[in-house]
């Protein structure tokens, strides 16, 4: 008669817990606080990998008694406990911000292809619709709007850039932050004077004065590890009354103004929003926004 093996009933647990957690992250959208959407397709391969070495685990659970426990099969339980248990909120601003913030623009790699596109078309025709997106993908793209305030552009004070949606996960206001974002910093000399809105969460360091704030947002390039805050500089009269913790949809004007550089020293010239509205809104299920 032929025996369980214990320590493959173990292996054969322990692969399933890994089969079970890839799933649970996706099917709870808990992988979107991990890494970034591009990464899912790895992820999705060693979900097909665990899930293939689970199902040939079946075949040696019964055979040879083993001698024992091995003990190194229970180290992989750690994580699995781990991950089970423990709740993965998403990062806060205040431990983000021990790497610092990106408000000026050469330090901040976050373009992608579409947005590289988006600047160069905006920085052509900055008034008319940018439009001649590739038919094949109509269904996936938005517009966002900005309103020109200047007086040179009185009789066309309407700005569209393309947004393309993530089919799996879109979040139109983190979108509109991102492109918004690069729009201003790539095109600083045509976006001042006109009207702008940003969503986000609040964040100051010690040295700003006490009318100034940044807008921001969590932006992730590939993993939760590689995390950083950016955002755009915003000067409001009433900033004290802001809420450290809370969330915020600003309007405003875009302007210029001279920034030390805490990096190098130096002093550069980098937007800011002259704050006209704050309005308080809910914290986003996903905070993050991904380039």
């Amino acid at each position: 008669m032929k025996k369980i093996n214990i320590n493959e009933v173990i292996w054969f647990i322990i692969l399933s817990c890994f089969v079970l957690l890839i799933y649970k992250l996706f099917r709870t959208d808990k992988i979107y606080t991990y890494i970034h959407p591009r990464m899912f397709k790895h992820v999705y391969f060693s979900l097909i990998v665990f899930l293939i070495l689970t199902i040939s685990q079946l075949k040696k659970l019964v055979g040879h008694k083993s001698n024992g426990i091995k003990l190194g099969n229970l180290i992989f339980l750690v994580p699995l406990i781990l991950a089970f248990t423990v709740n993965p909120d998403s990062l806060s601003a205040q431990v983000v911000s021990n790497k610092g913030v990106n408000i000026v623009n050469h330090e901040l790699t976050l373009k992608s292809n579409n947005q590289e596109e988006v600047n160069k078309d905006y920085h052509t025709d900055r008034i008319e619709d940018v439009g001649d997106v590739n038919q094949s993908n109509e269904e996936n793209i938005e517009s966002i709007t900005i309103h020109d305030t200047s007086q040179e552009n009185a009789d066309e004070d309407i700005v569209h850039i393309p947004v393309e949606k993530d089919e799996d996960y879109y979040d139109p206001e983190a979108e509109s932050f991102l492109d918004i974002l690069m729009a201003i910093y790539d095109n600083l000399e045509t976006m001042v004077g006109e009207e702008v809105e940003l969503s986000g969460f609040i964040y100051r360091e010690s040295e700003f004065p006490e009318e100034r704030f940044v807008i921001s947002r969590l932006l992730m390039t590939c993993c939760a590890a590689d995390t950083q805050i950016a955002g755009l500089l915003c000067e409001w009269d009433d900033t004290a009354r802001l809420d450290p913790e809370g969330w915020f949809r600003v309007k405003g004007v875009i302007e210029k103004v001279p920034y030390t550089n805490s990096y190098t020293n130096e002093e550069e010239i980098i937007p800011v929003i002259k704050v006209s509205a704050v309005e308080t809104i809910e914290q986003p299920e996903i905070p993050y926004i991904y380039p």
